[in-house]
């Protein structure tokens, strides 16, 4: 019996997400669309998750706290703030790209 919970939750990890920090930069381009709204972002290029590209993070309007993230990212392109994320799963225009879970954003 022991042995059978051992394959089980080997099997159900390979399914897990990866999520982690990604390193700090500038948003250098911020690309927006009714369906995502994507950043590109100077020095950050971690992708835990094995997504397709890392040309852009991304959040989509049906995330919780999109309206929140979406703000957070146009006030710090505006102001030339640094920015980290967490990200957890591919998310953007064909979910290619790593979602962005939370932000940081500081000078």
């Amino acid at each position: 019996m022991k042995y059978i919970g051992i394959i089980l939750v080997s099997l159900f990890s390979t399914f897990a997400v990866a999520s982690g920090s990604t390193a700090s930069g500038k948003i250098e381009h911020l690309y927006l669309n009714n369906t995502w709204t994507m950043v590109s972002v100077s020095g950050i290029s971690e992708n835990p998750d094995s997504c397709e590209s890392t040309a852009y993070y991304a959040i989509i309007p049906s995330d919780s706290n999109y309206s929140a993230l979406h703000s957070t990212l146009m006030a710090a392109q505006l102001a030339g703030k640094t920015v980290k994320f967490w990200v957890n799963g591919c998310s953007g225009q064909g979910n290619k790209h790593p979602k962005i879970v939370s932000v940081w954003m500081y000078n």
